[in-house]
């Protein structure tokens, strides 16, 4: 997966949860209505082998993880559509398991 991104177009991507609040960060491709968000398993400690995962971006943005399609993403939808995948797989109880 080899995307290019609009520098100017990312937005921070937020579940909010009783024990852990974690982060992912989401970037607009370039020429697309494609936003593909990029979670950072490592500062969380979260064993990350069971997690269907993509490619690695850089030590700040860490593993793409999924693509939300939409020309405008909103924080309350992209991080609602966070929140579904951290839940789906399990994020926060692999962190527990440490």
């Amino acid at each position: 997966m080899k995307h290019e991104y609009d520098d100017s177009m990312h937005l921070h991507l937020d579940y909010f949860g009783d024990e852990y609040d974690v982060e992912s960060i989401a970037y607009k491709r370039k020429h697309e209505d494609v936003w593909d968000v990029f979670f950072n398993f490592n500062v969380y400690g979260i064993q990350k082998d069971d997690v269907e995962m993509g490619t690695f971006m850089d030590e700040y943005a860490g593993y793409y993880v999924f693509s939300v399609h939409a020309r405008d993403l909103s924080w309350e939808f992209g991080s609602a559509q966070f929140e579904e995948w951290i839940l789906r797989n399990n994020i926060l109880e692999k962190t527990l398991q440490k």
